[in-house]
């Protein structure tokens, strides 16, 4: 199946915020449904006493935030290309371009569903962006792979809106394969002394890269 670029709904504009909101909303209890969440957690619990401060890139309205600061009692922050007004107060969410623009610094940054988004240029650039803030990236994505499209083009119209019907199909069609994804990673920390750990999830529901800079 050959990568796609066409771009998804809520990346463009237009979209009514209250359309938005449920959409982002969806989203994150799609994470939670299918253990994205509890991955990233299971990630980070790995190196609990050394995290205090955890970045989330890309975070949209913050549901894995508030997961992560209830669950770990840390400090948490995000940003986003397109901040949610609805989280302000809660914790901080920088309207920032993590591939080009200075991040906070954290122990640990985390990106869920993020990278599909990016060129392969744009994603090489995002992690070693990412590396002169963090000591560690955890990156969670989706598998391009007919299997996890045919069942999600099965069952998700059974439950969700059809803004994330469409975008989730156009996901999965924009996301790396498993050689894709490691070959990216393997450039981007090339030279560095950095290393990562790839692994693939059963039905190729996401896959995930644990970077060490």
């Amino acid at each position: 199946m050959q990568r796609s670029f066409k771009e998804e709904i809520l990346d463009g504009g237009g979209v009514l915020p209250e359309v938005q909101e449920l959409a982002h909303r969806r989203l994150s209890q799609t994470h939670s449904l299918l253990g994205n969440h509890a991955a990233i957690l299971r990630a980070l619990r790995c190196e609990a006493a050394a995290t205090r401060r955890v970045l989330d890139i890309g975070c949209g309205h913050g549901g894995l935030l508030k997961k992560v600061r209830r669950k770990m009692g840390v400090e948490v922050l995000g940003v986003d290309l397109q901040p949610p007004e609805s989280a302000a107060g809660e914790f901080p969410i920088l309207k920032l371009n993590a591939v080009r623009e200075p991040l906070p610094r954290a122990d640990v940054a985390v990106s869920v569903c993020l990278v599909h988004h990016l060129r392969d240029e744009e994603f090489i650039e995002m992690i070693r962006n990412v590396g002169r803030a963090c000591r560690r990236f955890v990156i969670l994505d989706l598998v391009r792979h007919r299997l996890p499209l045919s069942i999600f083009t099965a069952l998700a119209p059974l439950c969700l809106p059809r803004v994330n019907v469409l975008d989730g199909s156009q996901s999965i069609r924009r996301a790396y394969t498993p050689g894709e994804f490691r070959a990216l990673i393997a450039r981007a920390i090339a030279g560095t002394g950095g290393t990562f750990q790839h692994t693939v999830a059963p039905f190729w529901i996401r896959q995930m890269a644990d970077i060490r800079y």
